[in-house]
């Protein structure tokens, strides 16, 4: 297999203006497909061969398939002229994965698109009459093959700027045009995917908007990325967010509500166990809703330590029915084993969050 040099590969990362309305494309795709995706493993990958890439795999090693989307906005109708080099570098990146060395199964699929939040008017003249396709809200998605002959002929004609190879030409047969509902700006991009948030996770999320962010950040994150050597290569893992990533940041999520949830629930019999005076639940329950994201972060070692503590004493769940002598419990086996900087209130607090957090995950 050769590997795909390209002097240009790390042009989107350079120039990255004008890029959201890809990691919103991203964001966009991935909310539609998660009832499919969740039960698969799976990567994404952006500023790579493509735009967007959602790869498939049947195995920890071998690919079964590839999603590419060259993902564009635009304020006006797509016409022949403007479609054609999109087709063109499309059909490039299909023969690009076929050339790729990532392991692939033998019934290996590949599916490439064109996606805009724009119609896409392919157009021809035949016998003085016109052949019009429109790909828009009314047909969302149209793969090339479906195309009348006629118009499959004016796009392989190319123009006097593109020329379609015999081996582009191969490749067509994986096109599909796609139509998306997204806003214009990214202001109305993001607001449609907030919604598009609380449509498919409802209840099981706090804040959407924050599940939203934390999801367009970490795309950010391998986006920044470069292509190492500018070789794009599918197998890059510094340019993929894997299944597994992403799965750990929706449990956070949905444990976060879970947590919250179980706050409101205990609320007062959690004071009473612990001793919490009134004056104290707002300043409690503000460590306690801090703790969940202190535990994920590296720096925060005292909140570690605890997070580790209750892990390694699981055990303990087994011996109680109550949630709340469970957590007296833990507290009152910490602080005759361990000690912390933190003050009584805060390790109360922490210790209940990695209660709660450690019991989700059971």
């Amino acid at each position: 297999m050769t590997n795909n040099y390209n002097p240009e590969v790390n042009a989107g990362v350079h120039a990255n203006i004008g890029m959201d309305f890809q990691k919103n494309c991203t964001i966009y795709l991935f909310l539609e497909k998660y009832h499919h995706l969740k039960n698969q493993k799976y990567f994404i990958i952006l500023e790579h061969l493509e735009d967007i890439i959602f790869g498939y795999l049947d195995n920890p090693t071998e690919l079964s398939k590839i999603e590419t989307y060259q993902a564009k906005k635009s304020s006006s109708k797509w016409t022949n002229s403007g479609v054609l080099g999109i087709i063109k570098k499309i059909t490039e990146t299909g023969q690009s994965i076929l050339n790729d060395p990532h392991p692939k199964t033998n019934d290996f699929d590949q599916e490439n698109f064109f996606v805009t939040n724009n119609t896409i008017e392919l157009k021809c003249k035949v016998n003085k009459q016109w052949n019009v396709c429109l790909i828009n809200e009314s047909t969302e998605n149209l793969r090339y093959s479906e195309l009348d002959q006629n118009l499959k002929n004016k796009v392989e004609k190319g123009s006097l700027d593109i020329n379609f190879t015999p081996e582009n030409i191969s490749n067509l047969d994986t096109l599909n045009f796609r139509f998306i509902d997204l806003g214009r700006t990214p202001k109305a991009q993001l607001e449609q995917l907030n919604g598009k948030f609380v449509s498919v996770f409802g209840n099981n999320i706090t804040d959407h908007l924050a599940a939203l962010q934390t999801f367009y950040y970490a795309l950010v994150e391998i986006e920044r990325e470069f292509n190492q050597g500018n070789v794009a290569k599918l197998s890059d893992n510094k340019k993929r967010i894997e299944s597994s990533e992403i799965v750990s940041i929706i449990n956070v999520l949905t444990n976060k509500k879970k947590a919250f949830d179980f706050w409101r629930e205990k609320k007062d019999e959690l004071c009473q166990e612990l001793n919490i005076n009134l004056s104290e639940v707002t300043m409690f329950e503000l460590h306690y809703e801090n703790s969940f994201d202190k535990f994920k972060d590296i720096k925060e070692s005292e909140h570690q330590k605890i997070f580790e503590f209750v892990s390694k004493n699981k055990g303990i769940f087994k011996s109680y029915i109550t949630d709340r002598t469970c957590i007296a419990h833990f507290h009152s086996k910490f602080n005759k084993e361990k000690s912390s900087t933190l003050s009584k209130l805060q390790l109360k607090a922490t210790i209940a969050a990695a209660y709660i957090e450690v019991k989700n995950i059971l």
